[in-house]
């Protein structure tokens, strides 16, 4: 398949799963949820970088993405304010998700133009670890804490995000076809549980894929 081709099959993934957020929270799903699903579901972004046959179309669909979210805050009406209201609220600004969208731009660029492995795990630590941990700190959390600037956390919840990220960092090692040890997946999502529990307010879909993708630079390349 061409990479136009591909581009116009991820478009339509992408207006499928948000369309999907935005009517489950029309029906009642909490929107804290319903982010929770694209925050999980964006991953499978990272499993389709080996069909590109460019850079040039993969780059710019998360760079596109990145600034529509920029849009949103502005849109009062119409499928974006629709989509505003299925995924924020008090709890968690816009800002999130801006950088959330900036992280998976930033990372794509650097997979397709670097090393994809690091990039890789990054995101998919970010969208399975702090996706997943998340949900289960809201929902069965009881031993909590906050660092200083961030939000209150769970001890259940972070040791979700662990869990999550070693099983990203997994998939992407196996995805993009670059092994790494098993002690490399555990050292990384220590690292991407530690990051997400110190990350001042909001910036967790910012700090954790940072520290995935600095630590795995460093010692496994990709």
């Amino acid at each position: 398949m061409t990479d136009l081709g591909l581009a116009l099959g991820w478009a339509g993934v992408l207006v499928v799963g948000l369309g999907g957020a935005v009517g489950l929270h029309r029906l009642g799903l909490a929107r804290t949820y319903t982010r929770d699903l694209v925050h999980v579901g964006a991953g499978v972004w990272v499993v389709g970088w080996p069909r590109w046959h460019g850079t040039a179309i993969p780059i710019a669909i998360p760079v596109a993405a990145a600034l529509a979210t920029l849009l949103v805050p502005w849109s009062r009406t119409g499928p974006l304010a629709g989509l505003r209201g299925a995924l924020a609220d008090g709890d968690e600004r816009w800002t999130g998700i801006v950088l959330y969208t900036g992280s998976f731009a930033v990372f794509t660029t650097l997979a397709l133009v670097d090393r994809p492995l690091p990039a890789g795990a990054a995101l998919l630590a970010l969208a399975l670890g702090d996706g997943i941990g998340g949900a289960v700190g809201r929902r069965f959390g009881k031993h909590f804490y906050a660092a200083p600037g961030g939000k209150r956390k769970s001890l259940e919840g972070s040791v979700v995000v662990a869990i999550g990220a070693a099983a990203g960092v997994a998939i992407a090692s196996w995805a993009l076809r670059a092994p790494v040890g098993p002690g490399v997946i555990a050292v990384a999502a220590i690292v991407a549980a530690l990051a997400e529990a110190i990350a001042p307010r909001a910036t967790d879909n910012a700090v954790v894929p940072v520290a995935v993708w600095a630590f795995l630079r460093l010692v496994a390349g990709g």
